[in-house]
């Protein structure tokens, strides 16, 4: 297995491909997610309009959950693709192994406070009485199941900081497929199974993160052997949990700046009427799709950087920015070309009136050209994350959220209505893509940084756990 891991040095080799073999596998990961969510609504939506309202309602909860699972994920790669540049064995163990206790104790925390607090949280969220039910129902197996999800999602990560880009996608795929075969027997009930409805989607959901979950673990213990069950003494794990949490709170809360900012989006559109809202919304899902390899990119560049900050090899670092900038505007230019020629068809596809489908195409001649600035912006953020330094990704995040997109779309809205949103938000990725690529590869700092101090693990200690003696830095 060391020889394995060996192969997949991302300090060593061309840095654009290490990045493509990363972003390939990943992108169909994520698709199969994306699909999850699609075949969810459509066997749900089959129970009733009340069940599916009900369903979607819970939404910006479970991403608010899944932001603490992204933030802990981006610590996870961090300290590990670090630890692993450095050519430091032990130390990647210990911080694998320490990066996914801390993230089970959280999302325990996590999953005992939303089930007790169901109502009171989606009574304060709007949720009527005829809702409720399906929210309780829904809400309930999905907290009980959290642990379940984030286990994977942190394996996950930790195998793609060490360099592995196919595992970490097989274990999405098998997870949305095992959903999407669970789905209808389980709402609908099959045989000897009875009809669970919405109970049975966030069972099926449960199962199947259940089951990949037991099979990462397998993988994280028996083949890559990255797990060290032994005690590494209480005051080297708090250390250690505390560089995790060091990346992945700023992470978690940089990774809510983009949908809170597209709510405000969505509030000056809705000014316009519903056809607008309709128009923009459908644009901005299909716009979504071809957005895929950039979420990649942005899940897979915090491995590079880390890995190579941790070596010590700053020209690779800045190699793998420029490497993702090029690919983010390339690809980036080549769909704002399909989706311009799509438009048309795609807009009577997806939208019933004419209203709804011209704000579609003004949408996708419009905003596609820039969306690899979008794309230099969470390439960025995420590289910065593996690197050890969170906060440049934060602000980087508010600059253009806060910064630029809100206040661009509703200066562009107030003044040019419909159309002068579209360029608002337009006009923010070029500027934040320009400026960011700018300052990243002219100014920006290229090292890892790690904490100052760490504890000292005394000799005896040390041996009992099998674990080298290490100074204090």
């Amino acid at each position: 297995m060391a020889a394995t891991r060996k192969n997949r040095d991302l300090t060593q080799g061309p840095v654009f491909g290490h990045m493509m073999r990363m972003v390939i596998p990943m992108s169909f990961g994520i698709v199969a997610m994306m699909l999850v969510g699609i075949v969810d609504a459509y066997w749900v939506g089959r129970l009733g309009t009340v069940e599916q309202a009900a369903v979607q309602f819970v939404f910006p909860m479970t991403m608010a959950v899944m932001s603490i699972a992204i933030g802990l994920g981006a610590g996870a790669v961090s300290v590990v693709a670090r630890a692993a540049g450095r050519g430091d064995g032990e130390r990647t163990k210990r911080v694998a192994t320490d990066a996914v206790v801390l993230a089970l104790i959280v999302t325990a925390i996590t999953s005992a406070i939303g089930i007790a607090l169901v109502d009171p949280i989606f009574r304060l969220m709007g949720a009527t009485d005829a809702m409720m039910p399906h929210v309780r129902d829904y809400m309930v197996i999905w907290f009980a199941g959290i642990i379940f999800m984030v286990g994977p999602m942190i394996a996950s990560n930790i195998l793609r900081a060490l360099g592995d880009a196919i595992l970490p996608s097989v274990i999405m795929i098998i997870a949305a497929v095992l959903n999407m075969i669970l789905d209808p027997i389980l709402i609908f009930g099959l045989g000897p199974i009875p009809a669970m409805e919405v109970q049975g989607a966030a069972l099926a959901t449960l199962i199947a993160n259940l089951v990949v979950f037991i099979v990462a673990m397998a993988i994280m213990i028996f083949r890559e052997k990255i797990i060290d069950l032994s005690w590494p003494g209480f005051s080297e794990m708090v250390w250690n949990w505390r560089e995790v949490a060091r990346i992945g709170a700023p992470a978690a809360g940089s990774n809510m700046i983009n949908p809170i900012a597209m709510t405000l989006v969505f509030a000056a559109a809705a000014r316009f009427g519903e056809p607008v809202v309709a128009g923009f919304g459908v644009a901005g899902r299909v716009e979504a799709l071809a957005l895929i390899p950039l979420f990649a990119l942005s899940g897979s560049i915090g491995a590079i950087t880390g890995q190579n900050g941790g070596a010590g090899r700053e020209d690779r670092v800045r190699e793998a920015f420029r490497s993702a900038f090029l690919f983010c505007a390339g690809w980036g230019a080549a769909m704002a070309v399909l989706l311009a020629v799509l438009a048309y068809p795609l807009a009577w596809l997806f939208l019933p009136s004419e209203e709804a489908r011209a704000m579609a195409r003004l949408t996708w001649w419009i905003a596609p050209v820039t969306m690899g600035g979008y794309g230099i912006a969470m390439a960025a953020s995420a590289g910065f994350n593996g690197l050890g330094r969170p906060l440049l990704g934060v602000a980087i995040n508010l600059m253009r959220g806060f910064g630029l997109l809100v206040p661009l779309v509703w200066l562009g809205s107030t003044a040019f209505g419909p159309a002068g949103m579209i360029s608002g938000y337009a006009l923010t990725n070029i500027i934040a893509g320009a400026v960011i690529a700018f300052l990243v590869l002219r100014y920006a700092p290229m090292s890892a940084v790690e904490t100052k101090t760490r504890p000292v693990v005394p000799p005896t200690q040390a041996a009992r756990a099998g674990a080298p003696v290490r100074p204090g830095e």
